[in-house]
């Protein structure tokens, strides 16, 4: 098996464990939401909770959807965000020469 077979393979696996995760969470949260409004509502350490609660879903949702991608074959191109970089100062140094 080759190294892009293992890894879309891989990317499979895990994008079925996020997902099945990320549904899992939604459940929760509409499953038990007057208790977590209840919760969130009490101020003080509980304002956290929240917070916490959208960096979670973030992440696990986040890690969904970049493995669904590398699953399927697609991936950002490391040459393209060099062209970008270069192009972007090349740009700068351009106007700040005509500014002067």
């Amino acid at each position: 098996m080759s190294t892009i077979e293992s890894r879309r393979s891989e990317a499979k696996t895990k994008a079925v464990v996020f997902g099945l995760m990320s549904t899992a969470l939604y459940g929760t949260v509409f499953t038990f939401s007057e208790a977590i409004l209840e919760y969130c509502a009490r101020g003080h350490f509980y304002t956290l909770l929240p917070v916490a609660t959208v960096f979670l879903f973030s992440y696990i949702h986040g890690s969904f959807a970049s493995n669904v991608w590398t699953a399927i074959g697609i991936e950002a191109s490391s040459s393209a965000s060099k062209k970008v970089t270069k192009t972007t100062t090349t740009t700068a140094r351009k106007q700040a020469v005509a500014a002067n």
